[in-house]
Parts: C-alpha cells; structure tokens; sequence
C-alpha cells in the first residue's frame, strides 16, 4: 500500500508506515525443490518481479535442501513462508521424504508446503495430501503466474 502523498504531506511517513510493514511482502523466504533446473529458474524469475528473488533457494536435489534448512533456516530461527517440492524429486521414497518433511515441519510451524508435479494420478494425490502439512497439490504445466499469486497475493 502506498502512502497517498496530499493526505500524508507534512507527516513522518517513516512512523506511520514502517519499512518492515511496507517492505513485509517482499521478505517471503521460498525454497524450491525440483527435479527440473528450468521450474525452479522460471518461478525464480516471476518471483524476482516482485523483489523476492534474493530470498529465492532453489534445490535439485532433495537431501542439499534439507541440509539447507538444518543448518541455514532453523539454527537462525529463520522463517521459510513456502516450500514448492516436486513430487518426482522425493525419488520412489516419497512416504519417507514426506516424513522426513515432517520432523522438519515441528520447527517450521507456518510454512506453506506446495507439491508441484506432472503427475495427475488420483494415487499420487492421495499419498501426498494424506500429510496434513500439505497446502496445496499443483498439476504442472501450472499457469505462469499462479505460483506468484499464492505467494504474493497479486498478480505478478
């Protein structure tokens, strides 16, 4: 939201609009996990028209990004808003990577996990979204924007 400036004139507007209000959008933290390099630079490059490509971890590969989140994310009491995760990337284990998720989940309570795949089968579906901590199960080729919007809230 801007400040409208006549309204505003004479104000401070740094008290009535901190940075870290207006600037709050911006700070989501994604992490992307997929099998396919080109995903991940696509949503990296839509999310970067909205400034939060520097908060932007891609991974390919699943057992870097889970030594990512040990060690960068939770020892730093940091707060990752999305996970996107390729369901082909938890490989023919995907009830034990989803465990594994799952420890992970007790320290990062308000995470969103969005399972992105080519895979439209009613079987797929229901292992994953059996978890609880699941948001959402996308069918790729996912519209362009549709990612941003559910990080954002707007249309990217």
């Amino acid at each position: 939201m801007k400040p409208n400036s006549e309204f505003c004139s004479g104000m401070n507007i740094e008290r009535i609009f901190p940075k870290h209000v207006v600037m709050k959008e911006k700070r989501k933290k994604v992490l992307c996990l997929d099998a396919d390099p080109s995903f991940i630079d696509n949503q990296e490059e839509l999310l970067a028209r909205r400034d939060i490509s520097r908060y932007f971890f891609g991974f390919t590969d699943f057992g870097e990004a889970i030594r990512f989140v040990e060690k960068q994310i939770i020892p730093q009491d940091e707060k990752l808003h999305y996970i996107l995760l390729d369901h082909k990337i938890l490989g023919h284990r995907i009830s034990s990577s989803l465990e594994k998720i799952a420890t992970l989940k007790n320290f990062l309570k308000k995470t969103e996990i969005i399972v992105c795949t080519h895979e439209n089968n009613d079987d797929v579906r229901n292992n994953v979204m059996q978890y609880p901590f699941i948001s959402a199960f996308l069918v790729k080729p996912i519209p362009e924007n549709y990612i941003g919007f559910l990080i954002t809230g707007h249309s990217i």
